[in-house]
């Protein structure tokens, strides 16, 4: 088991103990699955496509070719999509269409074509697993989960892979590694009929793709630039239909984030691809599905629900994942570690474990994303870099809840914050919003109405000249995640 971990920790976290040596050396090329012949058609039919752009390329061809070939599975999956998020069919056909018309140019409608139907096979991938292999599972269907999982095998091997091992250049990572070992797990629990595992290693298979579309288009905001102008157009549209098939679950990490990187792509305007603001979007987006996925497991876990906690431990385990191209070597190790504890005091059902170690792996992203500060110190830190408040945050004793001053809690959730001393009264302007809250009232006022349903835990304090405001109460309201260890506190914005 000492050697697993050491393997495993080298290429990525070690999530579970589940893992089994062979899986992660084997040296098979193929996994031992039976190819589907309709997913098979389907992946040559993706190669063929792609073969129509040559140096004399028929666009009208090509779309022709995209309509009677993929048009009806493209739209299948739209309809799976939410209603206002980006659709593959009207992304590809308006690239086509409009380098038909000459609006566009022909790499630009190349990178549509090529990058859009990776983005449809990816949530092909992403459907057939929850609509076809998790409701085999339930019913104790395991021939036909392994079934339908072989054609996830197969979109991955035949059309994904490519991309991560792209990745894997870029960055000197080996997620075609862990995602091998993933898979061939994976393939045991089906034959052990093992569904909670299988639900918990699935995750790794998800996370590490959209690890590797987010990975994929940081490359290309770094590479932009560089470009020659003739050649910044393709690029840039590579760069959006790179950014399409996460920016719906980057989006839960942070809405503001994901849009911006989103809307950078989407203007067609190399100039506006500013590598490092979308490198801190990306990073901000993904640390916010950490905090997202820690948080639920804590309460999974409070609530009796070992997997469901064990599922979200390894999402935000994940995510947390997402970071290793971000930080350095020794962060990235030391976050690792405390993401084994975290993971394995889930396993044992052991919340006060977990809680810690997650609190000490947290640490290693908020210099990123966040404020960290101290019960009774006048000094914090917001994004890595020190401040110093009017009045230090502490417990009230008759409450026991945290009260920090209202500018901290401006830096936490980043917001416009001020105080009207009039009517004593804390306003928090954010996203064009407007939150008030009274100085001895428990009562939250939004956009002059007040929320009938959710209360402070403690009304505003007014002490010392000071204004204090609840501050879990108050961040999460606007939901950021708070995280305690003793004395010290971080907040994930």
């Amino acid at each position: 088991m000492r050697k697993l971990l050491s393997m495993v920790l080298s290429l990525t976290l070690v999530f579970s103990s589940v893992f089994m040596l062979a899986s992660v050396v084997s040296a098979e090329s193929k996994f031992k699955i039976t190819e589907d012949a309709d997913i098979a058609a389907r992946i040559q039919a993706f190669t063929s496509i792609k073969a129509l752009f040559t140096d004399k390329t028929d666009l009208a061809a090509v779309k022709a070719a995209y309509v009677s070939q993929f048009q009806t599975e493209t739209k299948r999956i739209d309809a799976t999509i939410k209603a206002d998020d980006p659709k593959i069919d009207e992304n590809v056909v308006f690239v086509l269409d409009n380098a038909i018309k000459g609006s566009l140019n022909v790499n630009q409608a190349k990178q549509a074509v090529d990058k859009g139907l990776q983005w449809y096979f990816y949530f092909a991938l992403r459907d057939l697993i929850s609509n076809k292999v998790r409701p085999a599972l339930a019913k104790e269907d395991y021939a036909t989960a392994k079934t339908e999982f072989g054609k996830v095998v197969q979109i991955y091997e035949g059309v994904i892979q490519s991309t991560v091992s792209k990745r894997d250049a870029s960055y000197g990572l080996d997620m075609v590694g862990i995602l091998k070992g993933t898979i061939e797990q994976l393939l045991k629990d089906i034959d052990d009929k093992n569904v909670n595992d299988f639900n918990v290693h699935r995750q790794v298979l998800d996370k590490t793709i959209i690890k590797t579309y987010a990975l994929a288009t940081f490359t290309y905001a770094t590479n932009i630039p560089t470009k020659p102008a003739a050649d910044q157009p393709a690029a840039v549209t590579e760069g959006y239909f790179l950014f399409l098939p996460v920016y719906t679950y980057l989006r839960g990490g942070s809405v503001e984030d994901a849009n911006y990187v989103l809307n950078a792509f989407a203007s067609g305007d190399a100039s506006k691809v500013d590598t490092a603001k979308i490198k801190a979007a990306l990073q901000r987006t993904m640390i916010g599905k950490v905090s997202e996925y820690v948080t639920n497991a804590y309460v999974k876990l409070a609530a009796g629900d070992l997997q469901g906690a064990r599922g979200y431990a390894m999402e935000g385990n994940m995510f947390l994942s997402t970071q290793e191209a971000f930080m350095t070597k020794d962060e990235y190790a030391a976050a690792s570690g405390f993401a084994q504890q975290f993971a394995d005091a889930v396993d044992r059902s052991d919340l006060n474990a977990a809680k810690a170690a997650s609190f000490q792996m947290l640490k290693y992203l908020a210099p990123k994303d966040g404020i960290q500060l101290t019960l009774g110190d006048k000094n914090y830190t917001v994004d890595g870099q020190t401040r110093t408040a009017a009045s230090a945050p502490y417990i009230n004793k008759k409450t026991y809840r945290t009260l920090v001053p209202v500018r901290l809690i401006a830096d936490a959730i980043n917001a416009e914050v001020s105080y009207d001393n009039t009517t004593k009264t804390v306003k928090i302007v954010k996203d064009g919003k407007t939150t008030e809250l009274k100085v001895g009232s428990d009562t939250i006022v939004q956009d002059g109405k007040v929320n009938e349903t959710v209360k402070l835990d403690q009304p505003v304090v007014l002490e010392k000249g000071s204004s204090f405001i609840p501050l879990r109460a108050v961040a999460e309201l606007f939901g950021k995640g708070v995280f305690n260890d003793k004395q010290s506190i971080i907040i994930l914005r």
